[in-house]
């Protein structure tokens, strides 16, 4: 009886394990692997030339890395911890995130106008989709249609249509769009407008934005808090967070203070803790996302960026 209640407090622990984050460092060519249980660097892997994008898949398998100056993608087995397979990826890989069922991985060019399809069971490419110039962020519909792409040269949001291939809606924006993040129970998706410091607010249904809200200066990345109905925007030079209140005031309630240059920025699964990585600092910034509180600064490597789904959604 004994070795039975050790056998399932043992299994219990794997099964509620906490998920892991991966912080892609720009400046030393690797990423770092943050055990979210104990807020600590436990790994870090050796990726390509200056990496930026980063996905993590849902099941907590795989991690797929964009490099942008060696044009290639990095495929990391999540157990093993190693690169299982590097992959040539066009001009310019940067945006990359993956379809809910993880079955499909989409990788922007930067300087080819276009999103990649990649198979994730054949390490393969299966298709190209056009899109603007630019394209900098990706927004995945849990339903597995669409896709939201931000085209940073373009001013736009596109919609495209994944059964079709094709981008079925352009919607101007704020200037110079990069972050994209979806909001699926709101029929919303938002995009940080860099050059204009403003977040905008499309609705999905009418295909137009309904707000524009003022940030700080050279907003990148966004962080959706569904708990608290609110965003949290990174504001690159201004090193801070904006925090918004979507509650029927679109509007900044509070400005966060972090490290320098704030870039990545997700909540945990749970909804307790934002992650905030800061690229000319190496330190990636735990708060609480309700008392709006520090918890913990984590040192990761050199020039962290953490660009998209950095955090493993597994628990």
């Amino acid at each position: 009886m004994a070795l039975i209640a050790v056998m399932l407090l043992l299994l219990s622990g794997t099964l509620q394990a906490a998920p892991f984050a991966y912080i892609t460092n720009q400046g030393d060519d690797s990423v770092s692997v943050i055990d979210m249980a104990k807020n600590a660097v436990v790994a870090t892997i050796d990726v390509g030339h200056r990496p930026a994008g980063v996905a993590a898949d849902h099941r907590g398998e795989r991690v797929y890395v964009t490099n942008p100056e060696s044009r290639n993608v990095s495929v990391i087995d999540a157990k093993s911890r190693r690169v299982i397979k590097t992959l040539a990826m066009g001009e310019g890989p940067l945006a990359i995130a993956i379809a809910a069922d993880d079955s499909q991985v989409y990788i922007a060019d930067w300087y080819q106008s276009r999103i990649a399809i990649l198979d994730s069971s054949t390490l393969t490419v299966t298709g190209y989709i056009p899109v603007g110039k630019s394209p900098s962020g990706i927004a995945v519909d849990p339903g597995g249609s669409r896709i939201y792409v931000a085209n940073r040269d373009d001013n736009n949001l596109m919609i495209v249509d994944l059964e079709r291939r094709q981008a079925v809606a352009t919607i101007p924006v704020g200037h110079a769009p990069f972050g994209v993040t979806l909001a699926p129970d709101r029929g919303q998706v938002f995009t940080a407008n860099v050059k204009s410091n403003s977040i905008s607010v499309i609705d999905l249904k009418t295909r137009k934005v309904v707000a524009t809200v003022g940030v700080g200066l050279f907003p990148y990345a966004i962080a959706y808090d569904r708990t608290n109905r609110r965003l949290f925007v990174t504001n690159q030079r201004d090193d801070s967070i904006s925090v918004i209140d979507l509650d029927g005031r679109d509007a900044v309630v509070n400005t966060l203070p972090v490290p320098e240059y704030p870039e990545g920025i997700a909540l945990n699964p749970s909804g307790t803790a934002l992650y905030v990585t800061s690229w000319f600092d190496g330190i990636v910034t735990v708060i609480d996302p309700v008392s709006l509180k520090i918890r913990n600064k984590i040192k990761t490597g050199e020039g962290s960026r953490a660009y998209g789904e950095f955090i493993s959604p597994r628990l």
